[in-house]
């Protein structure tokens, strides 16, 4: 059977909140404080999205949750060696945090690793292109309060808000919508792309 033959929509209600999944050991977890960033959090793995010739709701579901995993990740250790191929990196909810990190003026510090909580809107996916097979999904992140960005030139913490330079954040959170398109051939790759709902760009 044709991948695109087969059935996308399963019934299930995929709506509410997703839950956050970084189980790839990359060494001893140390949180961050005014002294250092954090040290090792665990990472994102890819490795549960198998390779299939599938393109259902529940496998993009599961490619979501692997985004937003991987946004909470870069909010938590603003280390990008680990997701050095994802696409993610160039698509970075706050990109002035990591400029801080890399010229080591500041980072996050947080009493929860989960500092996104992503909620899926609708309960699946809306086919906005039959014929491409082309589908939206709208979301919302929520920011918890308790995680701050701590400026080493100042000594003091701030709201990640104060770090929006996409102006992406609307009443505390980040609304948009996934779009995702499958390959048309076997040499293409599904495409995948988060579209915030407000943003300076």
């Amino acid at each position: 059977m044709a991948r695109h033959d087969r059935e996308f929509f399963d019934g299930e209600d995929y709506s509410g909140q997703c839950p956050y999944v970084a189980n790839c050991v990359t060494g001893l977890y140390t949180p961050a404080n005014r002294d250092h960033p954090a040290y090792s959090p665990p990472a994102p793995n890819r490795g549960f999205l198998f390779v299939t010739d599938r393109y259902t709701s529940a496998e993009l579901w599961q490619q979501y949750r692997y985004y937003y995993s991987c946004q909470n990740y870069l909010l938590l250790s603003s280390e990008t060696r680990f997701l050095k191929e994802e696409a993610v990196i160039q698509d970075m909810f706050f990109p002035a945090i990591q400029d801080l990190f890399e010229e080591g003026k500041g980072w996050v510090i947080t009493p929860n690793q989960q500092i996104l909580n992503m909620y899926f809107l609708e309960p699946q996916p809306r086919m906005i292109n039959q014929e491409e097979r082309i589908t939206e999904w709208k979301v919302r992140f929520d920011i918890i309060p308790e995680a701050k960005v701590y400026r080493k030139d100042t000594g003091q913490l701030y709201p990640i808000a104060d770090f929006d330079t996409r102006g992406i954040i609307r009443d505390g959170a980040i609304y948009g919508t996934f779009r995702s398109r499958p390959a048309s051939s076997k040499h293409e790759q599904d495409e995948h792309r988060f579209i915030p709902e407000n943003t300076k760009n």
